[in-house]
């Protein structure tokens, strides 16, 4: 099979059964190290939900992530500037991030837009309307076409700071790690940081990566300065930058009591 990245002939890693059904194969690219699922054919089957019941941890990720968010975004990019999560699901970190002082917006197809209504993000018009950095945890491994769905990230911004699991080297089998998630069928790509990097250079992003946290940038960063303001914001910084930080979150609500006055929200 072909890697879905680089196009490299894979070799099969193992087979596995996929949403407790079907038996399928998980292939791994020796030259990008990108492991992936065979063709998904089931992918509608497993988006009957947009979240699965097994995730529990979406409110945690809003803040852990979000905290991390905050640092990054106060020292390393224009924090007056409009921000994107992009797979932003029920709208949980733009809420939390609006709440914090970013201008933030989400965009989603799969999932409604629950806590960040009137915040839903448009796709810039032109170059002056793109957004300072979009944020996309946890959707990477739900990529069938990794390259492709990059570059739709990249409509909205050249700077994408994103979470997703690194597959460990050598590969685990299916039951050795949780992340594959068969039992949902929604994780279909799987990269190490090599294979990340390898993604990156192909539309010309700079790669930066602390453990399960990730950024492309077309900004050149001393290599320590993101993960230590990740690390950092995520253990207390977030907390003390917001000392410095306006939120928003009662002149959103007149806002969007304004709008819905005037008939373009309903309530």
């Amino acid at each position: 099979m072909t890697c879905r990245i680089c196009a490299s002939q894979t070799n099969v890693l193992f087979r596995a059964t996929i949403l407790s059904k079907y038996a399928i194969a998980y292939y791994e690219c020796p030259t990008c190290r990108f492991v992936q699922t065979e063709t998904p054919y089931w992918l509608d089957e497993a988006y009957q939900s947009a979240f699965t019941t097994t995730d529990t941890g979406t409110l945690r990720r809003g803040q852990v992530l979000g905290d991390s968010a905050i640092a990054l975004l106060f020292f390393l990019f224009n924090r007056s500037g409009r921000f994107v999560d992009y797979a932003g699901g029920y709208g949980v970190l733009t809420r939390y991030m609006r709440d914090a002082g970013f201008d933030f917006y989400t965009t989603d197809p799969y999932a409604p837009n629950l806590l960040a209504k009137g915040f839903e993000a448009p796709l810039p018009a032109n170059t002056a309307d793109r957004y300072e950095l979009a944020t996309a945890f946890e959707c990477f491994e739900h990529f069938v076409h990794p390259a492709d769905e990059l570059r739709k990230i990249l409509a909205y911004t050249d700077n994408v700071f994103f979470t997703t699991q690194p597959c460990p080297t050598p590969a685990p089998a299916v039951t050795d790690w949780w992340y594959y998630a068969p039992h949902h069928g929604q994780h279909v790509a799987l990269y190490r940081p090599e294979t990340l990097a390898y993604l990156g250079k192909q539309v010309g992003l700079h790669y930066y990566n602390l453990l399960n946290y990730h950024l492309y940038t077309r900004k050149p960063f001393p290599p320590l300065v993101f993960p230590l303001l990740v690390a950092a914001g995520r253990f207390g910084l977030a907390s003390v930058l917001r000392l410095f930080l306006k939120s928003k979150t009662v002149s959103d609500a007149a806002l969007l009591e304004q709008r819905t006055q005037a008939g373009r929200l309903t309530v």
